[in-house]
């Protein structure tokens, strides 16, 4: 089960799973990958962890953050727009309501491999289920293209790059994509993931608004 968390319904979840998550994102990010980013008391973070900012939370029994990932309004100056503009070369910055940056995607690197496929698979048909439930038709964000093909391609989700493949300043080479968002997309996703049940949990709170 994937949570999706805010501000507006940390409280529905037992622990703090967002505050959890960024203890996850400081192991993988800063101590595993040597990024150059903030952080606090072992807490990874950045300017676009904040009121807007919704996260896919996978715990395990022991409430444990196991993996992560994260959307960002795109009405707002977000990530892509404004630390890696360049990198969208083939169409405008999407600027739009129903479009979504996904970033932070991050899995305990200490699982075994099959845990670790696992929690991926959840997490990108939970990107599915949740763009769905709130009405997005898009997300959009940059990664290694290595990671494109691991994460999104692998599991059945046509990608379009947007841009081409160019060296970040460490070296590393990224490439932006836009993820198209339809119920026959997730129809593929399930297919190839073998995820065939509804994984999101939205919490007590998202749950009584989509039922108003």
């Amino acid at each position: 089960m994937i949570e999706f968390v805010d501000m507006s319904n940390n409280c529905n979840f037992i622990g703090n799973p967002i505050l959890e998550q960024h203890k996850l994102r400081y192991n993988a990010i800063i101590e595993r990958q040597d990024w150059n980013v903030p952080s606090y008391k072992e807490l990874e973070f950045d300017q676009y962890d904040n009121p807007a900012t919704k996260y896919l939370i996978y715990r395990d029994e022991g409430g444990v953050v196991r993996g992560v990932s994260r959307f960002y309004p795109t009405t707002l100056p977000y990530m892509l727009e404004e630390q890696f503009s360049h990198f969208v070369t083939d169409m405008e910055i999407p600027k739009n309501e129903r479009i979504w940056e996904g970033s932070r995607f991050c899995i305990d690197n200490t699982l075994n491999a099959s845990l670790r496929k696992k929690i991926i698979n959840e997490i990108v048909v939970a990107y599915l289920e949740a763009c769905l439930f709130f009405d997005v038709h898009s997300v959009v964000g940059l990664m290694y293209p290595a990671y494109w093909r691991g994460l999104f391609i692998q599991a059945g989700w046509p990608i379009e790059f947007i841009g081409d493949v160019i060296k970040l300043d460490d070296g590393h080479k990224a490439r932006a994509a836009i993820l198209p968002v339809s119920q026959s997309i997730l129809t593929n996703v399930r297919e190839t993931t073998g995820i065939h049940y509804k994984i999101v949990n939205f919490g007590e709170y998202y749950e009584r608004k989509k039922a108003a």
